[in-house]
């Protein structure tokens, strides 16, 4: 099967075109930087040079193919990539050009906490993206997976050089709210398996991994991964949200935002029993998982 993938050189992109390459499918990713795409992709990748802003840049690349897998969306805004313009706008434009093309399978990776009633325009931009999948016509699958962890992640190494540099570990707000950190080589290994698997379709699937963690055990568990005693102190909301601001508009990639400081305040927390025996996953504790790519 050939499958048509966006956002293929992000942290679960890379994944889930690894996991498509190994089970033999053509897989074809609409990129933004080819050089960067042609280092860190399969050779046998096709890459298509390209965005989502655009729907004549990837018109041409869904010729041919079985199958779209949409993993697309942003955490920061950037001038016109907006979370309307990159989550909702350019999953229609992506919708339109499937069914264009003939391809009735679409796979969505959508995010956990999704809703219309969400107080961040994060989450209300991925449900209003999930609506048009839904109403798409297409034999649609959507995974909606909590805070994903791995090699390369942004979420446990940015929290482990926190820990190995810093005399102090600076902890947002209380630290009590839970999520329910999942692999990305779980998350990829769904994304992957759905395009053929067609007790999926027209399902929603929200996936977690097997522990519900408030966000001081998560912390806890990183120091004692990298054998590292260090003191917490929580640091109000309230006080953050200046420097949130201020990274946004400084950094490219800041290391924390006002839309994820509303999403810190929130449970993440999910039943993933639909998904465990439709994929026949077998979840991979975090604990277990991190200690896989940090080292004390």
């Amino acid at each position: 099967m050939r499958i048509f993938v966006t956002g293929g050189t992000g942290f679960v992109g890379r994944e889930v075109v690894r996991q498509l390459h190994g089970a033999g499918h053509k897989v074809r990713c609409l990129v933004r930087d080819l050089e960067r795409a042609k280092r860190i992709l399969p050779p046998t990748v096709e890459l298509l040079h390209g965005d989502l802003t655009d729907p004549e840049n990837f018109k041409a690349g869904l010729k041919d193919c079985q199958a779209v897998i949409h993993l697309v969306g942003i955490l920061v805004e950037k001038g016109p990539a907006t979370f309307e313009r990159i989550h909702l706008q350019g999953t229609a434009d992506l919708l339109k050009a499937t069914s264009g093309a003939g391809i009735r399978r679409f796979v969505q990776m959508s995010a956990l906490g999704s809703r219309s009633d969400a107080k961040s325009r994060y989450h209300r931009t991925k449900y209003q993206a999930e609506q048009a999948v839904i109403h798409s016509g297409l034999d649609w699958t959507i995974f909606r997976p909590s805070v994903i962890f791995g090699p390369g992640d942004q979420f446990v190494n940015l929290i482990a050089r926190i820990i190995r540099s810093a005399p102090i570990v600076p902890v947002i707000g209380r630290g009590e709210s839970r999520i329910q950190p999942i692999s990305v080589r779980n998350v990829a290994a769904c994304l992957a398996l759905a395009v053929g698997n067609s007790l999926s379709y027209r399902k929603v699937y929200e996936l977690g991994g097997p522990q519900r963690l408030t966000y001081n055990q998560i912390y806890q568990m990183i120091a004692g991964v990298l054998e590292k005693k260090k003191k917490a102190v929580h640091i109000p909301i309230p006080l953050v949200k200046p420097g949130a601001l201020i990274s946004e508009l400084l950094l490219p990639n800041p290391p924390i935002t006002r839309e994820q400081l509303i999403m810190l305040q929130e449970d993440n927390i999910c039943d993933s029993t639909d998904a465990v025996h439709d994929f026949s996953l077998e979840l991979l504790s975090f604990e277990e998982g991190i200690r896989e790519y940090l080292k004390p």
